[in-house]
């Protein structure tokens, strides 16, 4: 049986409530939330795939515009006056631009500045720093330094957003 998450967004919600309308005979709710995100149904799938596209990400460079989707970007790294994108797969994407730049680009989305070289996806956080570690781990396992001067602030972003 195919699986469905509801996703509270008045920009699918419509989709939604038609594709429950129609298939209402054929469908049972379970409150497992790992065996629902797994659904393999083809309508679901487009449907997130457009929610998805709608919170696509807009990243000016001094060559052009890029345009990532927000659950694609695990993290942004500074290298000398670029910055480097890791995404979700594991391709890196090089553009010319400094982070500084990006993290101003990226205000009110899911990024946090960690570090003067890190801007991470809340998203893909796993483990955040105890007060004796200075690190935020990331799902694919990768640690990353976090300034002391940014600790509180991280802190209550996570506190406040996730």
């Amino acid at each position: 049986m195919d699986k469905i998450i509801i996703i509270n967004d008045s920009g699918i919600q419509y989709k939604i409530e038609k594709f429950l309308k129609t298939n209402k005979n054929h469908i049972k709710f379970s409150s497992y939330m790992d065996e629902i995100s797994l659904g393999q149904n083809p309508i679901l799938k487009e449907i997130i795939s457009k929610y998805e596209d709608k919170c696509r990400i807009k990243i000016h460079s001094k060559d052009n515009i890029s345009f990532f989707r927000a659950n694609e970007i695990v993290r942004f790294k500074a290298h000398k006056n670029k910055t480097n994108i890791f995404l979700t797969n594991e391709k890196v994407v090089e553009i010319n631009e400094s982070i500084d730049n990006i993290e101003q680009q990226l205000e009110n989305q899911q990024f946090l500045r960690i570090h003067e070289a890190h801007i991470i996806n809340v998203n893909f956080i796993s483990k955040i720093f105890d007060k004796t570690e200075n690190n935020i781990e990331l799902n694919d396992g990768t640690l990353l330094p976090v300034t002391e001067i940014r600790k509180e602030y991280i802190i209550n972003f996570i506190n406040n957003h996730i």
